[in-house]
């Protein structure tokens, strides 16, 4: 990383000359001098990067070919949607012949930008690289499965995504789903019944008069959905939930959410938009007061 600092360091102050540093596989693109704005000198880093460097040879220096990679993937949150877009797909169709190569880049991807220690987490970035996994005949149905798992979660409940699949079964047995639900904000919270974050975050949201008063005048919903089978626990703690909530079990929950904590929550718009997802419940709550003040209640 003290490479990469130094690196960006020489960026902003318009070194007239960037050697790529002892170690590198290849020398990295120079910008112009007299491109001297972050975003434009971030773009074309970006989109230039890979021109000088033998993939397939470099695959054999695999340590050396992730650092170089992360450090790709570095100037991506500086540079243009557009330019990071098109760059990914470039790369990602120079080796598309070729399943191992596709599945190296979705594995170095996934480290760097999808994974609980990624210093840049990014579905944006990572999308293109797990479904080109997912859908490369020349992996193995075994390798494919995970990325499979991956783009189907993000493609259903991405930030920006529509949910499509939401279902759930209410205490008394009665099937629900997403579909069901049309006010003008609707928040989703993962929770396991037996877990003390989640019995925090439930009696916070319970007791929150914005919540309660965006909930009476039928512009909120919360669904309080258990990812699990239903238990005669889970039914047990469940009917001391609040009654104005939608209170259901989803044990298909983590193949079409990403839920890497307990709770896990995610805020929708009436049209079932992933506004954001894993939310804090301190944020949620200031994100309903706000949304009550704008509703004048």
């Amino acid at each position: 990383m003290k490479k990469l600092f130094l690196y960006i360091f020489s960026l902003l102050a318009v070194a007239p000359c960037i050697v790529a540093a002892d170690g590198d596989l290849f020398p990295y693109p120079v910008p112009p001098t007299d491109m001297v704005r972050l975003d434009e000198r971030c773009d074309f880093l970006v989109s230039r990067f890979w021109r000088s460097c033998d993939l397939k040879s470099a695959m054999s220096k695999r340590d050396k070919l992730n650092a170089t990679f992360g450090d790709w993937i570095s100037f991506m949150p500086y540079a243009n949607a557009d330019t990071v877009h098109v760059a990914i797909e470039r790369l990602l169709s120079s080796v598309s012949k070729s399943g191992p190569l596709t599945l190296e880049l979705a594995q170095m991807a996934e480290g760097w930008v999808y994974s609980d220690t990624s210093e840049i987490f990014s579905e944006e970035i990572y999308y293109p690289f797990a479904k080109a996994a997912a859908e490369h005949k020349k992996i193995s149905g075994a390798e494919r499965a995970r990325f499979e798992n991956q783009v189907r979660i993000m493609e259903n409940s991405g930030v920006g995504k529509t949910v499509g699949t939401l279902e759930y079964t209410t205490v008394d047995g009665k099937k629900g789903s997403i579909n069901d639900v049309h006010t003008q904000m609707i928040v989703v919270m993962f929770n396991d019944h037996d877990c003390d974050a989640c019995t925090l975050a439930r009696v916070r949201l319970s007791a929150d008069i914005n919540a309660n008063a965006l909930i009476r005048n039928n512009l909120l919903s919360v669904l309080c959905i258990e990812p699990n089978a239903a238990s005669e626990e889970w039914k047990a703690a469940a009917a001391g939930f609040p009654q104005e909530w939608t209170v259901g079990c989803w044990e298909d929950a983590d193949e079409y959410f990403s839920i890497n904590s307990s709770p896990t929550i995610y805020l929708l718009n009436s049209r079932h938009k992933v506004l954001a997802k894993n939310v804090r419940i301190d944020d949620l709550l200031s994100a309903l007061a706000a949304m009550r003040q704008q509703a004048g209640l």
